[in-house]
């Protein structure tokens, strides 16, 4: 069975259907003391994470850092662009930054960024973890997915949420393992766990750190 928060502090319930409705209240009973917890995160820090404007100073997370945005006027590029300088992510453009149509531009140029270091970067660590455990993935691809970090299909192609990219290093790796071990164990029995382990041996921390944090990884916060 699976609680799921969203950012709104709304409570989803997914439970298999062999389990029965005083069962699943038992269980979400007794998780109550961590649910009204994490509502209550959400609700403090629903401030600090609200929609981001994307203009120069605010900042944007990468591998678990955060990075300062600059906009720069440009009069030689033609399409917005945007690149790692001196440690702050620069966009160019040569239109006007503070309207609705300049900040669309700055976020499409930014997430563009984001998208291509994604692809570099989580399918340079998937190859090296495919080697380590000795199955590799028909196809990886990344996507925009709003619940999930990563899935394998039965056929063996994995997406992988881009967001991902956000997180620690470390995260990233144990989600990318997670999903590499679904090519041997398509459940999560203790034999998967055990494979999961063999690669990350603190997996749980990893696990525990993205049910934490995982709200907080987005261009919003």
């Amino acid at each position: 069975m699976r609680i799921q928060i969203n950012r709104t502090a709304t409570v989803t319930v997914f439970s298999p259907k062999c389990l029965k409705e005083d069962e699943i209240r038992a269980i979400v009973k007794r998780k109550a003391k961590w649910i009204i917890g994490k509502q209550k995160f959400i609700e403090r820090n629903r401030h600090s994470n609200s929609t981001k404007e994307f203009v120069s100073g605010e900042s944007f997370p990468y591998l678990g850092r955060y990075y300062r945005l600059k906009v720069m006027k440009s009069f030689t590029e033609t399409e917005e662009k945007c690149r790692m300088v001196g440690g702050r992510l620069v966009v160019e453009m040569n239109g006007k930054s503070d309207s609705e149509n300049g900040r669309t531009a700055i976020k499409k140029a930014l997430m563009g960024w984001y998208l291509q270091h994604a692809e570099e970067k989580i399918g340079e660590r998937a190859s090296r973890f495919a080697r380590l455990i000795g199955k590799w993935p028909k196809s990886v691809k990344i996507k925009n997915q709003e619940r999930r970090w990563g899935s394998c299909s039965r056929n063996g192609e994995i997406r992988f949420n881009w967001k991902i990219i956000m997180a620690p290093i470390s995260i990233m790796d144990y989600v990318i393992v997670h999903e590499l071990c679904h090519l041997i164990h398509p459940h999560h029995s203790p034999h998967f766990w055990q494979k999961v382990q063999s690669v990350i041996p603190d997996y749980r921390i990893k696990r525990d750190w993205l049910r934490e944090n995982g709200l907080q990884i987005d261009t919003k916060g």
